[in-house]
């Protein structure tokens, strides 16, 4: 499962990206046909990217969360662009981001002058909020990521809730009605590359 944010920006069809990162298409493309599972969940940088990756090779997209059974635990997956409640101006961004006018733009603009912005804009700006981060600034991100995790299980339960968009890792077990449940935030790559394994019911966070 891809949580979003893979690429620095990556939108529509993806003609253009797709060259640009041809390395890490090459290789989802090689697992999947090899015939495992890829899911991938929309960032707030690769946006409306249903027409490659689901048209190209049948890999599903979702914009939100999504639950999985797997080895008998219930998995909660989704980016993580609700843990902070008070972005507001973050959730008035999504909601002209994911738009029919933006959806149509996104599907009708060519690839160059969105990889344009990204070089020019958006590659910079987001490295530079990722290493601007203190300690401070983590931990408080940190509980940020708890609460919300306590939170969407007391709508809904499950057993692990993955999530992405925060730039700080966080693995934390906590306590629900007397049964053991998991939060985990894989951070950045930029800092660190992080997977998640579940296997015979043992979650684990594999640093690569």
């Amino acid at each position: 499962m891809l949580l979003g944010d893979i690429f620095d920006v990556w939108v529509s069809n993806g003609n253009v990206f797709a060259k640009k990162f041809q390395l890490v298409v090459d290789e989802i493309a090689k697992f999947k046909k090899g015939g495992g599972e890829v899911f991938y969940f929309e960032g707030n940088h690769d946006v409306h990217i249903g027409k490659f990756w689901t048209d190209r090779f049948n890999i599903p997209v979702f914009q939100k969360e999504h639950y999985f059974d797997i080895d008998g635990l219930r998995i909660r997956v989704e980016h993580g662009d609700y843990i902070n409640p008070a972005d507001t101006a973050y959730f008035k961004w999504l909601d002209i981001l994911r738009s029919p006018a933006l959806t149509f733009l996104a599907h009708s603009v060519p690839g160059n002058f969105w990889n344009w912005l990204a070089v020019t804009y958006t590659e910079k700006v987001s490295r530079r909020k990722t290493y601007r981060y203190t300690p401070e600034h983590a931990e408080r991100i940190r509980k940020m990521i708890r609460a919300y995790a306590e939170a969407t299980y007391s709508q809904e339960k499950f057993d692990v809730i993955v999530t992405g968009h925060m730039h700080v890792f966080d693995n934390w077990d906590f306590q629900k009605n007397g049964l053991s449940v998991k939060s985990v935030n894989l951070g950045t790559w930029l800092d660190r590359p992080r997977v998640l394994k579940i296997e015979n019911k043992k979650v684990e966070v594999v640093e690569l």
